[in-house]
């Protein structure tokens, strides 16, 4: 396992009607710089996933986290998510994004198969970092890269994973 990490948070709930959710990823570089990606999913679109898409939940946080990390990821580096996701929903979450880093990067070794890991964030630095970003971004104090992002094509990759899945 490398020593460099990316974490990733996500402030906010699906279940639950906050204004926006936020997903943050951050690594450090080996020069010590900072490379974050955040993404802001507004409240009518959260809305329309959760009427149109079975299993909106782990599907979008897994289209999401995937997205975000996917925006910054290096060859080189693991992956720690924040342990919001649970027993059956949190294998359905790493099934989904191994699923998405496979068929994105099909061709590129180590970024087709990243390690992934869920963590709380009092035992990874990386996870909490990314955490108190995610808080920032939530009271509107760190700007989103990406708000409302066109997922349609990541949603059908995962949809023939459903359908293979369940054969």
């Amino acid at each position: 396992m490398s020593k460099r990490f990316i974490g990733v948070d996500r402030s906010g709930d699906l279940k639950n009607p906050t204004d926006h959710l936020y997903y943050v990823a951050t690594r450090h570089s080996r020069r010590k710089k900072e490379k974050k990606w955040v993404i802001c999913v507004t409240k009518e679109q959260k809305k329309r996933f959760q009427k149109t898409v079975p299993e909106c939940h782990e599907l979008i946080g897994a289209i999401m986290m995937f997205k975000t990390v996917n925006s910054i990821f290096h060859p080189g580096y693991s992956i720690q998510v924040d342990k919001d996701y649970h027993g059956k929903s949190r294998k359905r979450v790493l099934y989904y994004m191994q699923r998405l880093f496979g068929s994105v990067n099909y061709g590129k070794p180590y970024c087709a198969d990243p390690p992934i890991e869920f963590l709380p964030k009092e035992y990874s630095s990386s996870v909490k970092h990314a955490d108190a970003k995610s808080k920032l971004a939530r009271k509107k104090r760190l700007l989103p890269d990406e708000v409302d992002p066109n997922i349609e094509d990541l949603l059908n990759i995962l949809k023939k994973a459903r359908r293979i899945k369940n054969r």
